[in-house]
């Protein structure tokens, strides 16, 4: 223990929040860090003030980070290596297209954006970084469980899954399928599968050894672009910039 407690107790309970897969009590944090009663309670009641925790079931008294954790540590993030490489081609991207375009990597069962660039046009897509969107309808994150493990896909459609529109795919044995021509394409896309009106195309960073790290993308609006027009007018420019940044990551094509 430091010369600071309060301080031990603040960062091992927010670690501890990080880690949990939902909503943490008072008695599991207790438990979990071996920190009394009291001393959790002052510092939950401390986090909850400064806005990086708050009450998500208020009835029985639990809680979840909030986004603050991560804009704080997002200040930094110029210094992961994904996002650093991967900006100036997506900066070019978007000074062509003026389209939305971003860099999302998987984040527990979501796809969470580290890069985006609004689109300019008249009509346009709200997006930000931090933002969170669904695995299994948006086209980062079919790109990003495409490339996963099958167990992985198996377990994330074991949930509940949310129906966006009448064209999400909802279950494992649909996925299995879309995987399938996902990674014969190399490249996912979305249409309309998350919103009405929205489309989207995405392709996968790899990294050197040959994982995938992320997926970088563009999203129009059916008003301006449909799935062909994704494809045929947009999509070389994303797979080069894909196919560039994971060379510089380190990937070796096989041959």
């Amino acid at each position: 223990m430091s010369k600071a407690p309060a301080v031990d107790y603040a960062l091992k309970i927010i670690e501890f929040l990080a880690r949990s897969n939902g909503e943490v009590g008072i008695s599991d944090i207790c438990n979990g860090l071996n920190i009394n009663k009291n001393a959790t309670s002052r510092v939950l009641d401390a986090l909850m003030e400064q806005k990086w925790i708050y009450l998500s079931n208020v009835g029985q008294k639990k809680y979840r980070l909030t986004m603050k954790p991560f804009f704080v540590i997002s200040k930094s993030i110029e210094k992961n290596n994904v996002v650093k490489i991967s900006r100036p081609y997506l900066e070019q991207i978007h000074s062509v297209l003026g389209d939305s375009v971003y860099l999302g990597i998987k984040k527990d069962d979501k796809v969470l954006y580290e890069l985006h660039f609004d689109s300019v046009k008249d009509v346009r897509i709200n997006g930000c970084v931090g933002g969170e969107y669904p695995l299994h309808c948006s086209a980062p994150g079919k790109v990003l469980l495409s490339y996963g493990e099958r167990s992985e896909i198996e377990k994330y459609f074991s949930s509940p899954i949310t129906k966006r529109t009448e064209k999400t795919i909802a279950t494992a044995d649909a996925f299995f399928k879309e995987a399938e021509k996902i990674r014969e394409n190399g490249y996912a896309i979305d249409d309309e599968e998350f919103a009405k009106g929205i489309v989207c195309i995405s392709c996968p960073l790899f990294d050197s050894n040959g994982q995938t790290v992320a997926a970088v993308g563009i999203s129009s609006l059916a008003l301006y672009d449909d799935i062909d027009s994704l494809i045929n007018e947009k999509y070389p420019m994303i797979k080069e910039a894909a196919y560039n940044i994971s060379l510089s990551l380190g990937y070796k094509e096989e041959a």
